[in-house]
């Protein structure tokens, strides 16, 4: 007697589902009670550290009552640019004053714990605010040419991470598997 097995794949298929992402708060800072900065001043940057490996975003708290609304734009560095960094990635998003601004664009990766750059360029008329009590010892305030630095300032800004979204991933669907004996 010989048996023979027969691998039927009628109906195989591959099934790859991709996988959404959400955007979730990493570093914050929420306090805002001084006027850190006119974007008129330029060079303005916010040091901070990631505590996941990518970032997906930013925001900054706009000044209440200083400008209107118009275009805001953040950048994120790997150092400071006039000392030899380089842009990993920025986003643009209107804003108006006396609310949160916020860019996002696809996750960049990161190595947590490293001190990494938020620029901010915008509208002149519009400025950020912040806290001079150093509220958030991960990072600091640079303003004025020359990113000067503020050790003890911090803007009101928060960074984002992307999570993944729960989803199924399907390998690989076997139509069947048959069996048959010949006689």
């Amino acid at each position: 007697m010989k048996v023979t097995l027969i691998a039927v794949l009628a109906g195989a298929t591959l099934g790859i589902t991709s996988f959404a992402s959400a955007d979730m708060i990493d570093q914050e800072q929420n306090s805002a009670t001084a006027y850190m900065a006119a974007f008129a001043q330029g060079d303005l940057a916010q040091s901070f550290q990631q505590a996941n490996s990518n970032i997906s975003g930013a925001g900054i708290f706009l000044q209440p009552n200083i400008g209107s609304t118009d275009n805001v734009e953040i950048q994120l560095w790997d150092a400071l640019p006039n000392a030899g960094g380089t842009m990993l990635a920025s986003a643009s998003a209107m804003g108006t004053q006396g609310q949160w601004v916020d860019v996002f664009w696809s996750p960049v990766t990161v190595v947590p714990d490293t001190t990494y750059y938020l620029v901010f360029t915008g509208n002149t008329t519009l400025g950020i605010a912040g806290d001079i009590s150093n509220p958030y010892p991960r990072g600091m305030v640079f303003a004025n040419p020359g990113y000067q630095p503020f050790p003890d300032f911090d803007y009101t800004f928060h960074t984002y991470y992307a999570v993944p979204a729960p989803g199924s991933l399907a390998l690989l669907g076997l139509g069947g598997l048959a069996m048959r004996r010949r006689r």
